[in-house]
């Protein structure tokens, strides 16, 4: 994935437009999509891009509705069914033929589950492989600092962005500032430093609030037997406090064809942090 892919602009089935990202020859062998995380864009995917050795492959990255150069549209249209057809918009729209492997991180990989439940059909037939990264099938909210998606003080807070939105949005670039600053330098992946770069992201807080929404409800179990025909890598750091292992490992326990590899000492920011072992895990599937 090179500095200056061509963009191109993908309408999703309500109109909304998606800014996508192409690079490689139209006749390559084949074409990995990747899906970002939440409050992400498609740069996310550079690090890990130019690590990659696997030649005549051809890659497709987009921005999600609401995030990086997509449009936003109605805002109630935030859940992943909606976000898993706005997935296939892209494909028809950029990879009408020939094999695809998708690659999901974090929110990516919930959507890609949800993709693969809504088009079985595509499942072996277009779509040959999948990567699922520090993701979940569900369960977020059953413990550690997922806990949050369903504490009162969060319930409080969508309800003040529907009925106050832009005092929320100045709210939450002020919220981010400051927790950048107490975070310091540190390293670790402590919540008040992951929370610094979620709040300081240029997301709107809106999709910030209605995708958190989504979280707290996600139940993507029934769409991980859709996978399971073809090869599927399944990643995450050893240390996610944000998406534990155990999520990965779950979804793993339930697809014969999987691999599971976990990233020692890696927390949730593995496409940056740690993008020579996801490259690794990516030529292998590829």
């Amino acid at each position: 994935m090179p500095a200056s892919p061509t963009r191109v602009t993908v309408a999703a089935d309500d109109g909304v437009p998606l800014a996508a990202y192409v690079d490689g020859p139209a006749d390559a062998d084949l074409t990995v999509v990747c899906v970002h995380g939440h409050c992400q864009d498609s740069a996310c995917w550079d690090a890990v891009g130019e690590l990659i050795s696997v030649p005549s492959v051809r890659t497709v990255r987009y921005d999600q509705r609401g995030h990086g150069r997509s449009g936003v549209g109605d805002v109630d249209a935030f859940t992943f069914d909606q976000l898993a057809r706005d997935l296939d918009a892209v494909l028809r729209a950029l990879v009408p033929t020939g094999p695809v492997v998708l690659v999901g991180y974090s929110m990516g990989g919930m959507v890609s589950l949800a993709y693969a439940r809504l088009f079985p059909a595509a499942v072996g037939d277009r779509i040959v492989g999948a990567a699922l990264l520090s993701t979940a099938a569900g369960g977020l909210a059953d413990g550690g600092v997922g806990r949050y998606l369903r504490h009162p003080a969060t319930t409080w807070l969508h309800r003040a962005v529907r009925r106050a939105p832009r005092i929320m949005e100045r709210s939450k670039r002020a919220g981010g500032a400051v927790c950048t600053v107490l975070a310091g330098r540190r390293r670790d992946e402590s919540w008040l430093r992951m929370l610094g770069m979620v709040l300081a992201n240029e997301t709107s807080v809106v999709t910030w609030s209605r995708l958190f929404a989504a979280f707290a409800v996600l139940d993507e179990f029934a769409a991980v037997g859709a996978l399971a025909p073809i090869p599927v890598v399944v990643a995450a750091g050893t240390d996610d406090r944000f998406v534990p292992i155990t999520h990965s490992e779950a979804i793993a326990a339930n697809l014969p064809r999987a691999e599971l590899i976990g990233i020692p000492g890696a927390g949730h920011r593995v496409l940056g942090e740690h993008a020579a072992e996801v490259a690794a895990a990516l030529d292998g599937l590829l």
